[in-house]
């Protein structure tokens, strides 16, 4: 899919219809039949490895769970809703680390 990348936030359709980050990176994502997401929940557990998320990004105040990142095909992408500030992108990074444990 042209155009798909790191940092987007869409709506897909997984176990339900619900909002994704997408971690693959935008060089890859046009290559491949599935990227990397991390699900969006309005269950906060103030774990390391979520990120808050708001009407900034395109959602209802929420968190992208990092400990559940999920293998998507593309397909099951189904609009954009927004996208994660770059300057945000160092919080993903460190709760990468923190899912790792590195």
């Amino acid at each position: 899919m042209r155009g798909l990348g790191h940092g987007q936030v869409w709506w897909a359709d997984l176990d339900k219809v619900r909002p994704v980050v997408v971690l693959t990176r935008e060089r890859v994502a046009p290559l491949l039949t599935r990227v990397v997401v991390a699900p969006v929940t309005t269950t906060v557990r103030d774990l390391a490895t979520e990120v808050p998320l708001g009407e900034a990004e395109g959602v209802a105040d929420s968190v992208a769970s990092l400990d559940n990142v999920q293998l998507v095909p593309v397909d099951r992408l189904l609009r954009r809703a927004g996208i994660v500030a770059p300057t945000r992108w160092p919080e993903f990074c460190a709760a990468m680390r923190a899912l790792m444990a590195c």
